[in-house]
């Protein structure tokens, strides 16, 4: 079994608008020049959306403005957790899952964790493809998102 991928960051912000800017404000803070399926043909996205219910999308706005399908939401509760199937740009059969919780560290700030999961479905992979991630994470959830919210 492959452990899972887990970060955690600590922000300026309550629970609410920690959880607003990294579902509902995704664009405005990922790295789409980076870490998109854009990237790959040597542009950035245009965006990314997570609808925000369980069953909804999350998909990138390609650079030609065609969609790339990331995942699905599976698990959403407003201000406290959020959690979604993982494969963009990649087979749907070889999803991973991410899930992040967003709880009270007191003196306004929100414990931001992340928890990538599920490499197994990568069989003989599942050590190479999560440790691309997990260097990744450290870029877009401790750089990128936590510069959007504040530290």
């Amino acid at each position: 079994m492959t452990d899972p991928i887990i970060k955690t960051v600590v922000v300026n912000a309550a629970p609410q608008q920690a959880f607003d800017i990294f579902v509902k404000r995704t664009a405005s803070w990922w790295p789409l020049n980076r870490h998109a399926v854009s990237a790959g043909a040597g542009k950035a996205a245009l965006g990314v959306v997570i609808e925000t219910e369980v069953g909804g999308a999350v998909y990138e706005v390609m650079h030609d403005g065609a969609r790339a399908k990331w995942g699905e939401v599976l698990d959403y509760e407003v201000g406290r957790h959020f959690a979604m199937s993982w494969h963009p740009g990649t087979d749907p059969d070889k999803q991973t899952r991410v899930e992040v919780k967003f709880e009270d560290h007191g003196q306004g700030q929100t414990k931001v964790t992340l928890t990538h999961s599920g490499w197994e479905v990568w069989a003989a992979e599942a050590q190479t493809k999560r440790d691309g991630y997990n260097s990744g994470w450290d870029y877009v959830l401790a750089t990128c998102f936590a510069d959007a919210v504040g530290k």
